[in-house]
C-alpha cells in the first residue's frame, strides 16, 4: 500500500507542475495537452484512493517513501543537468512517472485488478510519452 500512496502523491506532484506549465502555454497548441494531463492525473488519483479505500488501506501517509524519493531524484537530476523546453520537461515527467510504475509492478503483490488498473495507467503514461517524442521530432521524421 505504500508503493499505491507514493504513485498518488506523484501524480499530485504532476498535477501541480502541469498547471504551472498551463501559464506557458495558453492560447499554444500544447494548451489542450497539458490540460488533459492535469485531468488523467486527477483520474489516476481517484482510481488509487478508489482501490485504497476498498481495501481499507486508511489514508495516505507520505513520509519517507522510497519510491517517491526516487521520483523526486529523477527529477532533480533532469533539472540539475538540463534547462529543458517545455515538450522536454513533459517527457521527462511522464518517463519518471513510467520508471515509478515499473518499481510498483515489478514489486506488486498478485493482485490482479490492481495489476490490471496499474498497468492500464503505465499504458496511458507510455502513450503519452510517446506523443511528447513526435510532437518534439521534425514533420516526417516521426518516431513510433
Amino acid at each position: 500500500m505504500e508503493a499505491l500512496n507514493d504513485l498518488i502523491q506523484i501524480h499530485a506532484d504532476k498535477i501541480a507542475i502541469y498547471e504551472k506549465c498551463k501559464y506557458y502555454c495558453a492560447g499554444c497548441y500544447l494548451a489542450e495537452f497539458v490540460e488533459d494531463l492535469v485531468q488523467q492525473g486527477h483520474y489516476f488519483i481517484g482510481a488509487i484512493r478508489s482501490y485504497l479505500s476498498s481495501t481499507a488501506a486508511g489514508a495516505p501517509d507520505f513520509v519517507n517513501r522510497a519510491l517517491y524519493q526516487t521520483w523526486f531524484d529523477i527529477r532533480a537530476l533532469y533539472s540539475a543537468n538540463r534547462t529543458p523546453g517545455l515538450l522536454a520537461a513533459l517527457e521527462y515527467n511522464e518517463d519518471a512517472t513510467i520508471r515509478a510504475y515499473e518499481m510498483v509492478l515489478t514489486d506488486l503483490f498478485p493482485d490482479r485488478e490492481l495489476r490490471h488498473m496499474l498497468q492500464h495507467q503505465q499504458e496511458i503514461l507510455i502513450g503519452n510519452q510517446q506523443h511528447i517524442r513526435r510532437m518534439q521530432d521534425p514533420p516526417g521524421h516521426y518516431v513510433l
